[in-house]
């Protein structure tokens, strides 16, 4: 990773102390529409001894405009009376960020869209980079490929009628798994590369997909958060898609425990096997965007 131009070197030396110091606790994020607004925010911040992880909660809350009628047993009167009052709702669960991988974790709810959560995770980093003395950094929250999830959809299929590979510079590390893709941007100087296949006949489908160097270049470069997959096939006759970006990587974990604190370090040991989404450092002189 290149040198940050400006600041000299304010950037800290591992991402895990660069994380806590701009992963903000405790500022909102607000997604949705105007009519259905959430709040989001990060709390119950612990950062484990050896300072390789961090865990913590993140939720949402709303209050709707709509009103609800509420029940209460009033003592002084001896008499239950109907109240209005605002109907809010909220959701939380636990989260993790590994130090060692960049790899951040959430607990699955029914009310969480992954694509929200990398945004407010992404919103929170930029922003409190933006407060350091020497911003130097843009960060990005990326979804990491399931390649069991792609070859099972890409096998579901009776033909592959197009498929886009973006890859995007990474870190250095693991080139040597990217192949001819990394070699391509690396003699091209390139930050950014995608690329489209479209089947000459819908029918018979793109052939040799899943043996090709370039692809599986790319699928390696997924994996890592360095790109993403988007592929349109037909299966009985209908059109089926598969984005990358909609289908992060998901692990089942059997027993959380009976604690936050338990279910932290259920998410922390399932983590580190790889799930949920990578985080990205890059610096002023390479823009990398989510």
């Amino acid at each position: 990773m290149p040198n940050p131009t400006l600041g000299g070197s304010q950037q800290p030396d591992s991402v895990m102390d660069h994380i806590v110091e701009v992963l903000l606790f405790g500022k909102p994020v607000v997604t949705g529409r105007s009519d259905r607004q959430r709040e989001w925010f990060l709390g119950n911040r612990h950062i484990l001894q050896d300072e390789s992880a961090l865990t913590g909660q993140i939720g949402w809350q709303r209050n709707d405009e709509q009103q609800a009628t509420v029940s209460r047993y009033v003592s002084e009167t001896q008499e239950w009376r109907d109240e209005l009052e605002p109907a809010g709702r909220s959701a939380h669960a636990p989260f993790v960020f590994d130090g060692n991988s960049r790899i951040l974790g959430a607990l699955k709810h029914s009310t969480f869209s992954e694509t929200t959560v990398a945004k407010v995770f992404q919103d929170l980093l930029r922003e409190g980079e933006q407060q350091r003395e020497w911003p130097s950094t843009e960060w990005s929250v990326e979804p990491i490929l399931d390649e069991r999830d792609f070859l099972s959809w890409l096998h579901s299929v009776q033909a592959v009628t197009s498929i886009k590979l973006v890859a995007k510079l990474p870190n250095p590390d693991g080139l040597e798994e990217f192949g001819p893709v990394w070699e391509e941007m690396q003699a091209r100087s390139a930050r950014l590369d995608s690329l489209k296949w479209v089947a000459a006949n819908e029918q018979v489908g793109l052939q040799g997909l899943e043996d090709d160097p370039r692809v599986r270049g790319n699928l390696a470069m997924g994996k890592q958060g360095f790109g993403y997959v988007e592929a349109r096939g037909r299966r009985s006759g209908n059109e089926t898609v598969y984005d990358q970006r909609e289908k992060v990587a998901r692990e089942v974990i059997d027993d959380l425990g009976q604690t936050w604190e338990q279910a932290e370090g259920a998410i922390l040991s399932r983590v580190r096997r790889i799930s949920g989404s990578v985080l990205r450092r890059g610096t002023g002189q390479a823009e990398r965007s989510g």
